[in-house]
């Protein structure tokens, strides 16, 4: 009986400590990553903070290394993130397929820290889209509201505490910690070493942007869709603009094709869709616009053809000035498709 207790008693010694190591390991774990500049309160996984920098097959004259943008007073934190289509979802959950069905090659991603206050720290994000069109499509697509035009260059906003813009193929963010007026000298720093270290083509231009008239355009208002837009899929590359027209409101839209036939066949298309859609057609007072008009629910609806364009008003809620603004574009894009003819 003796021996029994003697055993157990030594099971239990040994159960004891095997517990107290596990207890033991587990708190030193938590004091090492205590201890690492103590980022967990600013919401930074350490896992990624810490990521390698991976050989994306790019020679060095393509890529710059984002750790040599540190803006002054601050230092980098953590390695640079490579990311692909494959894994990008690791690093922006739930917003990766608006990248990847726009052309997305490559995304490199920073943090920088004030060297002083580890309450400022901001993160880099340089996406290769592919070509200038791609890179513009994801940042106008997402301009946010309460953006505002940032510095001399055309696509490039402000908010509280972030900088957006396009430079070349790339579409490029810096997202600060907080409102601070050094972090966002810093972060400007930043956006100029980029568009200077970064190679472009400097003679890759989105030639569209320039066939809205000018008149009673909205600034900054210019989008461009490349799938999907207006929830059909048969336009694809479109081009959205608003205008204010006697205080309303009003979208124009256009997008080039291969050829007049391929536009034509375009604006068939969504012409039909609306009809089975619910949309009832409608008379015009302009008869360069060859009567394709409907009203959608209440809104009216535009949609011609001139060369290789396809273009038109979007959900107007007034028909006459919906007309005065097509026909404008009309004549706009006639103009052009003259041009092109001509040379």
């Amino acid at each position: 009986m003796g021996l029994v207790r003697r055993r157990a008693r030594r099971l239990e010694a040994a159960i004891s400590f095997c517990l107290f190591a596990v207890l033991l390991l587990v708190a030193v774990g938590v004091l090492i990553k205590q201890s690492d500049s103590n980022l967990a309160r600013f919401g930074i996984n350490i896992a990624t903070a810490e990521l390698p920098l991976e050989d994306s097959g790019k020679s060095t004259d393509d890529q710059t290394a984002l750790s040599s943008l540190v803006p002054t007073g601050f230092k980098t934190l953590g390695k640079t993130g490579i990311y692909n289509p494959e894994n990008l979802y690791e690093k922006i959950n739930g917003k990766a397929p608006l990248y990847t069905e726009s052309g997305f090659e490559e995304l490199s991603t920073q943090r920088f820290v004030n060297t002083t206050d580890e309450n400022l720290w901001a993160e880099l994000y340089v996406y290769d889209m592919g070509s200038a069109k791609n890179a513009f499509s994801v940042y106008s697509v997402q301009r946010r509201a309460e953006a505002k035009p940032f510095g001399p260059m055309r696509f490039a906003y402000k908010t509280s505490n972030a900088l957006y813009l396009v430079h070349g193929k790339y579409y490029v963010e810096l997202v600060g910690s907080v409102e601070s007026d050094e972090l966002f000298s810093a972060m400007a720093e930043v956006t100029r070493k980029v568009r200077a270290n970064l190679t472009i083509d400097p003679d890759a231009e989105i030639t569209e942007l320039a066939l809205f008239p000018e008149e009673d355009l909205v600034p900054d208002s210019i989008k461009l869709y490349l799938l999907n837009a207006f929830g059909f899929e048969g336009l694809t590359d479109i081009f959205t603009a608003r205008y204010k027209l006697g205080g309303e409101t009003i979208a124009a839209f256009l997008g080039r094709r291969p050829n007049a036939q391929q536009a034509e066949a375009a604006a068939k298309s969504y012409y039909e869709f609306l009809i089975n859609n619910g949309a009832t057609p409608k008379q015009t007072a302009k008869n360069i616009l060859e009567g394709k008009i409907v009203d959608f629910y209440g809104t009216t609806e535009i949609v011609f053809a001139i060369g290789p364009f396809v273009a038109g008003i979007h959900e107007a809620e007034n028909q006459q000035a919906a007309e005065q603004l097509a026909e404008r574009l009309f004549r706009k894009l006639r103009e052009a498709t003259s041009s092109a003819n001509d040379e």
